[in-house]
């Protein structure tokens, strides 16, 4: 299947090509391109030689690879990145902090990703959650810009086209989080993609596609395009993973040429999968987002799966989530198989967190024992992970009733300093 398609991945070639003529090297990284077992593929790992171009500044196989990028995605503009979405989140945010200035609050609305809430204190920014009941009558007042998530963890888009048009009637900038949704592109048989209509869309390649661990890209469309290349300077690290960029142009490639045909296949696998009595396939409008219904304890199912080497995404109440591509989808049967032998526990279901804020968002934080935090107010905003999403905003004081929140499930909670909990001085 390779050779078929890689000739249209410029950084893909580049790497290859770099890797074979870099006999002695006495340049960054250290490893020396030498290396067995994890390093397997440090002769790939490389730097801004001459031919790799640099990410920052390009101006040869990157922006070769960018533009076939935002062919593919649809947009004006395709920036790729190596620190994952949370650094797409971040250039984005400070694109909307130059916005604020002139055109207004900046919003958001659903449940959005820890990197949004870590963005704006790094920025020193404030934003307004509108509820979607009432987001077009607070468009209707102006803003400079509407932050969403669409997809979900779940797999479903939550009316993402619908926010779009309305931030475009208003005129106001729509900058959507679709870490989820980077395959979409890539078969008609998937959602309809953002990144082709939001004003800044990010997609997570490493996610769901043939990417190395952080890979992901940012889309641009009209007048944020262009601007957006001096915020990815901003908070990009200056030593990016060309293992990372060569294979999102490797992905990219092989998606455009096979996408129809591996997502066809995913699909009718999917659909013909028949689950154990008591275990339930949910709804999504991304069919490749596998969600399982356990009908009880799902963090039960996903550990004793892992005994039979079987490993899923996530396990979030009762559903287990499974994310579906070429390289699993014939284990399908295997895993219906290991199903059958697991019996869930009943689910113990997290308590309802209703904190009150102390009115403190700034100042010195500490590190404080667990047993010791009640009464103290956090210094950070804690996400239950998967999927992110804060439980517990900085600022909130911490009850007895959140300080065994935290206990119970500190293996799922970030940020927390070793098993501590990050509070205001």
């Amino acid at each position: 299947m390779e050779d078929n398609f890689t000739q249209m991945a410029p950084l893909y070639q580049a790497v290859l090509l770099l890797s074979k003529r870099d006999k002695l090297r006495f340049h960054m990284p250290g490893h020396g391109g030498e290396g067995e077992e994890l390093f397997a593929s440090a002769k790939y790992d490389l730097t801004e030689l001459s031919g790799a171009d640099n990410l920052l500044s390009p101006s040869g196989a990157i922006a070769e690879a960018e533009g076939l990028l935002a062919r593919a995605y649809g947009c004006d503009r395709a920036y790729m990145f190596t620190c994952g979405s949370t650094s797409c989140m971040h250039a984005a945010l400070a694109y909307a902090r130059s916005l604020a200035c002139t055109r207004g609050n900046i919003l958001y609305t659903g449940d959005m990703h820890y990197s949004f809430f870590s963005g704006l204190q790094l920025l020193g920014m404030r934003a307004e959650y509108v509820p979607e009941e009432g987001l077009e009558e607070r468009l209707k007042r102006g803003a400079a810009g509407l932050f969403f998530t669409s997809p979900n963890y779940m797999g479903e888009v939550n009316g993402g086209e619908e926010i779009v048009r309305l931030c475009k009637k208003y005129r106001v900038k729509s900058f959507a989080d679709c870490a989820h949704g980077a395959h979409y592109v890539f078969s008609r048989l998937l959602p309809e993609s953002l990144t082709s209509k939001a004003d800044v869309s990010f997609v997570s390649m490493h996610k769901t596609t043939d990417v190395f661990g952080g890979g992901a890209v940012l889309c641009a469309n009209g007048e944020s395009a262009e601007e957006m290349h001096f915020y990815r300077s901003l908070v990009h690290t200056t030593s990016p993973s060309y293992l990372a960029m060569a294979s999102i142009d490797f992905a990219r490639a092989k998606l455009e040429r096979y996408g129809e045909e591996i997502y066809g296949e995913i699909k009718r696998r999917i659909c013909a999968l028949t689950l154990p009595k008591g275990y339930e396939r949910e709804r999504t409008d991304d069919f490749s987002r596998l969600v399982i219904n356990c009908n009880g304890d799902a963090e039960y199912v996903m550990h004793k799966l892992e005994k039979s080497g079987i490993y899923c995404e996530a396990a979030i109440g009762e559903k287990l989530v499974l994310i579906i591509t070429s390289h699993n989808v014939n284990g399908l049967e295997k895993l219906a198989s290991a199903l059958e032998k697991i019996t869930p526990k009943p689910l113990k279901r997290l308590p309802k967190l209703r904190l009150i804020g102390s009115g403190r968002t700034d100042g010195a934080v500490a590190i404080c024992e667990i047993d010791k935090c009640a009464g103290k107010v956090s210094g950070a905003d804690i996400c239950l992970y998967p999927p992110g999403v804060p439980v517990i905003r900085r600022g909130d004081i911490l009850d007895d009733r959140a300080v065994r929140f935290i206990k119970e499930n500190a293996s799922r909670l970030s940020p927390l300093a070793y098993g501590r909990v990050i509070v205001l001085e």
